[in-house]
């Protein structure tokens, strides 16, 4: 649907649709959260999807019982299957899948994406505004931003604890210290990886972010990862640094 070229890669982050046969339980299942144009302060999501790197993506030959290439409940709906006279199949985006994009371009896109690697942990964060939500007769700014985090290394890891430190335009600073990540507190062996997603708001209309992970190595040592720095900032703060 959309795509960013990180800072400092020559790879392609797009917005993709997640096989609900790989998250079977819908609970579970991540999605993009976003403040529609005519949105009323309200929030929407879309289940099954979010930003990783095309590089990331593993490919794989879809059975013949299979109906769809992927289990999605947007598949159809974005996607229309075609045949050509040779009985080559392709899939072409649908008239909804132009509209959708249309409306809600500038919700979705990504402002920037920021990887670091420390102690064979790389982090890589996905970032873009949302929009504004009035909240006790003051208009708060949103982003949301998405993190994966991989062991590179060759020991397995658990994520303990985060801290975050984040700072707006306006002079405030928050540190933030708590237990896991949304409520979990993941197991990465060599080669695999997490991904999750949560919200930031500030009363400024810009600001930046950056923090830790706490992880225990297997041998029962600590060590710490760093969370590169990303930006935060509105649409209305970015077409005043372009003036």
């Amino acid at each position: 649907w959309q795509n960013i070229l990180p800072f400092g890669s020559s790879g392609i982050n797009a917005e993709y649709g997640v096989d609900f046969r790989d998250c079977p339980i819908s609970a579970q299942r991540d999605g993009v959260t976003f403040l529609g144009q005519k949105s009323n302060n309200k929030f929407y999501t879309i289940p099954g999807v979010d930003y990783i790197c095309h590089d990331d993506v593993l490919p794989y030959e879809q059975s013949e019982s299979s109906r769809d290439p992927i289990d999605h409940n947007l598949f159809r709906k974005f996607l229309e299957k075609m045949t050509d006279p040779g009985g080559r199949t392709s899939y072409h985006s649908t008239p909804m899948l132009h509209q959708f994009h249309e409306d809600n371009f500038d919700c979705l896109r990504l402002r920037d994406v920021h990887c670091q690697t420390t102690n064979g942990v790389k982090v890589t964060v996905y970032s873009f505004y949302m929009g504004t939500r009035d909240e006790m007769q003051e208009s708060e700014h949103w982003w949301r931003y998405s993190i994966l985090i991989e062991n590179v290394g060759d020991v397995t890891v658990q994520l303990r604890e985060r801290t975050w430190c984040i700072f707006s335009n306006c002079d405030s600073k928050e540190t933030l210290t708590g237990r896991g990540i949304v409520g979990q507190e993941p197991v990465l062996r060599p080669s695999q990886c997490f991904q999750y997603s949560s919200l930031v708001s500030l009363r400024s209309n810009a600001g930046h972010m950056w923090g830790t992970y706490l992880f225990e190595r297997e041998d029962r040592k600590f060590i710490n990862v760093s969370i590169p720095p990303f930006l935060l900032i509105s649409k209305n703060a970015q077409d005043d640094t372009a003036k």
